[in-house]
């Protein structure tokens, strides 16, 4: 479900964050909903291109700022990396891009 004004009214993402709020995060990519499940197999077909997953972990604002924010995904072990620091930082939820990983280089 695409998250902007045009074809979703506020009360439909409301419902859509309290639903996603029964796991532990709301994975954006796009602004698309994507589950757990989809982020991994995003990750599998991004390696094979030599891509990477990169994920920003959003944080409340009242909390205040948190370093080291970003994480390149390439594994289902960099995803629980970054569910682990979301978890440990009241984060819930990550917004994903494609990006070419500097460090694959």
């Amino acid at each position: 479900m695409a998250f902007n004004r045009n074809t979703t009214t506020s009360r439909n993402i409301v419902a859509q964050i309290l639903k996603a709020a029964k796991s532990d995060f709301l994975y954006l990519f796009d602004g698309e909903r994507l589950t757990r499940d989809e982020v991994l197999q995003l990750i599998e077909g991004l390696n094979q291109m030599g891509k990477s997953l990169k994920a920003f972990i959003n944080r409340p604002r009242d909390l205040g700022q948190v370093p080291g924010n970003l994480f390149y995904l390439d594994s289902a072990e960099d995803l629980e990396v970054a569910e682990t620091f979301g978890r440990e930082n009241s984060a819930h939820i990550i917004n994903l891009m494609i990006v070419h990983n500097p460090k694959r280089s």
